[in-house]
């Protein structure tokens, strides 16, 4: 076990993460899945982990945390005292499901679920092809890079597709090109792209009922983020929220979700829920057979065979679902191929991977907000800067991971990273710090 020290200035930082939300068991569960995942899937060293991706959680607890990684049996626990008793959370690593946050279960039990489940053996992913261009910098990218955690934007991996090849990419000394990074919230455009591949199969369609508990709605309120259910992303001024406790409180998140109250008429109106888009990935599984093979089948076999994607990973919660609205791990250069995808309309290399409609007038096209398609962010920062394509649309995760995509352009940037909880508060300005950057980029490549 390892003991964990935090400066002052982690402290106040870890305030301005949390919040009202200073929940041990969140602040620890949180904190042992990143551990786990980033390690065990993106091979960053603890240490960095610790320092550049956690460090505000950590420090949010109520005493100096213990971490205790063991390689043999690839599991983290993270452990703090709480109240006079001490409070441990571990995720556990299974090969080819990622990492999964205990509740219930034992390891033992975690790993007996897949005992029968045909994994796909991992192999190199298919390279990209490279046109490298010497003349293009990607500074501008990493250039509010601080030693300050918090107030930096802490940029990991920037890389450029440009008229269908590689053109540029930037790594610090712990990612490259090959390194698994996770999605957090880009997941659910590649949740969206799998439910394109279900309704071509004729499993799904736009307009199907989906039931969830006493709720009621379509695919089409699911893709277009108005499920009707009562949910808040973020704190509200009370403090409530609801995407920590159904990841860090229950072992199900789809449960999670059908017990929450209904607010509004599906379709009615937009609300940007996580929990949305678990229902979506539920009705996915039941689509494609109702089981993790089936499930496994879809993705690796509809979605990312097609495209030379060979070894990426979605993670899924201790009750088996997969958390389609946060958890999938591809390579930088991966990234850059579902990018490609949208711009080619769904086609790859003369095989129409995902329909053309469904890419163009479902996911690429508003939905009930006129910023947001299916599972996909539209252009919402063009009236902000006249210079970005109005074609612009962008896949997006928390604190800091983006596709953008620029159909017009011919053109794929994949920036991550870890914004500290400054820059996180003010995400506005860091997206408009990240677009500014690809406007800028645009401008290079054609001079």
């Amino acid at each position: 076990m390892k003991h964990l020290s935090m400066s002052a200035a982690a402290i106040i930082s870890a305030a301005l993460l949390s919040g009202c939300q200073s929940d041990p068991q969140e602040l620890l569960g949180y904190s042992a899945n990143q551990l786990c995942s980033r390690h065990f899937i993106s091979n960053e060293p603890i240490e960095f982990i610790t320092k550049n991706v956690v460090p505000e959680a950590l420090a949010a607890l109520p005493d100096r945390p213990e971490i205790g990684v063991d390689t043999k049996l690839k599991t983290v626990s993270v452990s703090a005292q709480v109240d006079g008793t001490i409070m441990t959370r571990t995720s556990v690593f299974r090969a080819g499901l990622g990492c999964t946050l205990l509740f219930d279960m034992t390891p033992e039990q975690l790993h007996a679920q897949i005992k029968h489940v045909n994994l796909p053996v991992p192999t190199p992913s298919t390279p990209l092809e490279q046109a490298i261009r010497r003349d293009v910098s990607l500074d501008g990218f990493f250039a509010h890079n601080t030693s300050n955690y918090a107030h930096s934007d802490n940029t990991f991996a920037v890389a450029v597709m440009y008229q269908g090849k590689l053109v540029a990419e930037h790594y610090d000394e712990h990612h490259d090109g090959d390194t698994r990074m996770l999605s957090w919230s880009m997941a659910k455009t590649l949740t969206g792209l799998l439910t394109g591949i279900l309704v071509q199969q004729g499993k799904l369609a736009l307009d199907q009922d989906v039931v969830a508990g006493s709720h009621s709605m379509t695919i089409a309120n699911l893709m277009h983020m108005s499920s009707g259910i009562k949910w808040s992303e973020t704190a509200d001024i009370h403090g409530y929220q609801d995407l920590a406790p159904m990841w860090y409180h229950t072992p199900d998140s789809v449960q999670y979700v059908t017990q929450l109250p209904n607010e509004y008429e599906p379709g009615s109106r937009f609300e940007y829920s996580t929990g949305t888009t678990q229902l979506l990935s539920d009705a996915l599984k039941t689509a494609s057979g109702g089981d993790l093979q089936s499930l496994l089948n879809l993705y690796h076999d509809g979605l990312f065979k097609p495209l030379g994607i060979n070894n990426a990973i979605a993670e899924y919660d201790e009750a088996g679902n997969l958390r389609g609205g946060a958890r999938m791990f591809l390579s930088v250069h991966d990234w850059l191929k579902i990018g490609q995808l949208f711009i080619e309309q769904g086609s790859w290399q003369g095989q129409q991977v995902v329909p053309r409609s469904w890419v163009v007038d479902v996911m690429m096209s508003p939905g009930v907000a006129k910023h947001y398609g299916g599972q996909l962010w539209l252009n919402d920062m063009g009236w902000l800067m006249p210079k970005l394509p109005k074609d612009t649309v962008s896949l997006r995760g928390h604190r800091g991971q983006y596709v953008v995509i620029i159909p017009s352009k011919q053109l794929v940037v994949a920036r991550f990273g870890a914004y500290g909880s400054a820059v996180n508060k003010h995400i506005g300005l860091a997206n408009r710090r990240v677009f500014q950057s690809v406007v800028d980029l645009i401008e290079q490549l054609e001079k």
